[in-house]
């Protein structure tokens, strides 16, 4: 049975070991010029962790998984200890990691993190950048002006972004998350109560005012899943 899940894992997963071993890389040698900055390493979870891969033709294979948010990819680790990401998102249903789940995007090209409320869900895209913080400047300061970079991936072999990580400049990493509601097969963002109202079509006005009264912080996960119980109520 194993030399079939095995052959299975092979035949659905495109290896994507050389590339992640450079991001991985990439993770080391930034986190060795700039460990002042505490820049993380874009992983979602401190390890890899136990988790299980669910397929839509039945499949349940168990790995130990972790979810690159700079990459936006599912990473798994082989049994020849390579880390490799997972590809052919259509075939996958869902992945399981420490009793969390996980939805590919709509796109096919990420994973959403499924919250449950008493009444019903939403969804989370975790994102992770590189933002820099500027370059040294004369008598220890630090100049702004070039500065604007926003990079969004520690190394992609497409991009010369990858040549902008120097020495001399500062970067810290951000975490952004992104809300969704499911609709069918599809997911819609919202991002404010305006926005959450309209897709609890007719409760526009209650949500809105829910929100002013209870200070719901858009930015806060606990804030947004009391008002996304309060619309399933409603």
């Amino acid at each position: 049975m194993f030399a079939v899940y095995l052959v299975l894992i092979l035949t659905i997963i495109i290896m994507k070991s050389m590339k992640l071993c450079l991001c991985l890389y990439a993770v080391i040698c930034v986190n060795s010029l700039f460990a002042q900055e505490e820049l993380g390493d874009g992983l979602l979870f401190s390890q890899f962790e136990n988790g299980v891969v669910v397929f839509k033709k039945g499949q349940s294979i168990p790995a130990l998984l972790n979810y690159f948010m700079i990459e936006e990819e599912m990473l798994f680790v082989d049994n020849e200890k390579n880390v490799l990401a997972l590809d052919n998102l259509s075939d996958i249903l869902y992945v399981t990691i420490l009793e969390r789940r996980f939805f590919p995007s709509s796109s096919g090209s990420a994973f959403y993190e499924e919250i449950n409320t008493a009444s019903g869900s939403f969804y989370i895209q975790h994102k992770s950048k590189l933002v820099s913080q500027g370059r040294e400047a004369a008598y220890g300061g630090r100049s702004q002006t070039s500065s604007a970079s926003s990079l969004n991936r520690l190394y992609n072999p497409n991009s010369a972004r990858s040549s902008e990580l120097k020495s001399t400049e500062k970067f810290i990493q951000r975490l952004e998350h992104y809300y969704y509601m499911k609709s069918g097969n599809s997911y819609k963002r919202f991002y404010s109560a305006k926005t959450l109202g309209k897709l609890f079509k007719g409760q526009a006005s209650a949500i809105e005012n829910f929100a002013k009264e209870q200070a719901i912080d858009f930015t806060n996960s606990d804030d947004v899943a009391k008002i996304v119980e309060y619309g399933f109520n409603l």
